[in-house]
């Protein structure tokens, strides 16, 4: 009997350490891979989560001081830590730009669609931790390739920037015009360095958003889940990974890597503090040309990528190049060294 009783706890004991470390499957009518028809959310941050004034506010990061003293404040693995916006270098925005004239030449000119990648859709990598997801992975880590653009200056180059767009959208094509765009994006002041927008176009589009009639897809009725992997790893964890490949270089190609942090904004939040005000014109960067070309709606959530740091990751036999960091500029002698001196003295 005692043995029996020691049996019975052991396997008690191991089945729960099997459920612990299992991601339990969500409710699916149908078996196999078959897409699940219930709808799976797994973000806790949803106010007025199932209606039509549904919205959230990314808590975890503070811009405030962005703009101000190139610093921003965000709650990573769980602690809150001060990180210095850097931004990227002129060598990153004259590729930037020489990419998309590449493009513009291919669809304008030559008719053409472009090849993926490039300036406007690098990849974005993302983690969080146990207990954030929507139940269909095991693992707390995201890639996903979002399409990007660069920032205007807050202030008076932005004001302009969305002033265009919205005469355009509104008919008025009098100041907007491929030309205008090309001199725009020539003009490197005009831009905000320490920044890329981007935006999630899968979270959040359910019945109360999504607008078929101009090209949308009600994702959570269609696909099952109400949140990207993205946007549930970077509401508790909102430290990013950006990485864009260059499509025309053979030998070499162009690798552009930044590390930073995100943040999102709804396209719903009702707050009208100057922060929030300012990342809805982020938002309506991004979204305002989204709408020129594919003629959706702006119920779109923004995303505002804070680069902290670059690296310089293409394949080279000399530097910068092979993951080496650009900027802020680093020196790996001397700092190999210092390591070396903190590792005798017992301080690493």
């Amino acid at each position: 009997m005692q043995d029996n009783k020691i049996q019975r706890r052991s396997f008690l004991k191991m089945t729960g350490a099997a459920l612990a470390g299992m991601a339990l499957p969500f409710k699916s009518t149908q078996a196999g891979a078959d897409i699940g028809t219930n709808m799976v959310s797994g973000g806790k941050f949803w106010i007025n989560p199932g209606t039509a004034q549904e919205y959230f506010r990314h808590k975890v990061v503070n811009t405030k001081f962005v703009q101000s003293d190139n610093i921003i404040w965000a709650k990573v693995d769980g602690w809150w830590q001060k990180y210095q916006v850097a931004g990227y270098n002129s060598d990153f925005f004259n590729w930037f730009v020489d990419d998309l004239f590449k493009w513009y030449e291919i669809i304008f000119d030559e008719g053409k669609v472009p090849p993926n990648g490039g300036h406007h859709t690098p990849a974005i990598s993302t983690y969080s931790r146990r207990g954030v997801g929507r139940g269909d992975s095991n693992f707390h880590l995201n890639s996903a390739f979002k399409s990007t653009t660069l920032a205007p200056k807050a202030g008076e180059n932005m004001d302009y920037y969305l002033r265009v767009y919205k005469q355009a959208l509104s008919g008025d094509m009098s100041t907007y015009s491929l030309e205008w765009k090309k001199n725009l994006m020539r003009n490197e002041d005009f831009w905000d360095h320490k920044l890329i927008i981007a935006t999630d176009l899968y979270s959040g589009q359910g019945p109360y958003s999504a607008t078929p009639s101009k090209g949308e897809v009600d994702v959570e009725t269609t696909f099952g889940f109400k949140e990207s992997h993205y946007l549930l790893n970077t509401m508790v964890n909102p430290v990013a990974n950006m990485i864009y490949l260059d499509s025309f270089t053979a030998t070499a190609a162009p690798v552009w890597d930044f590390r930073g942090i995100v943040a999102n904004t709804h396209w719903k939040n009702p707050d009208n503090d100057e922060q929030t005000l300012l990342y809805q014109q982020y938002r309506e960067c991004v979204m305002l040309p989204h709408m020129l070309q594919h003629g959706q709606t702006a119920n779109h959530i923004g995303v505002v990528f804070h680069i902290a740091e670059q690296f310089d990751d293409k394949d080279s036999d000399v530097p910068p190049g092979r993951g080496v960091k650009v900027f802020p500029s680093f020196n790996y002698l001397s700092s190999h060294a210092e390591y070396n001196v903190k590792r005798m003295i017992g301080k690493v």
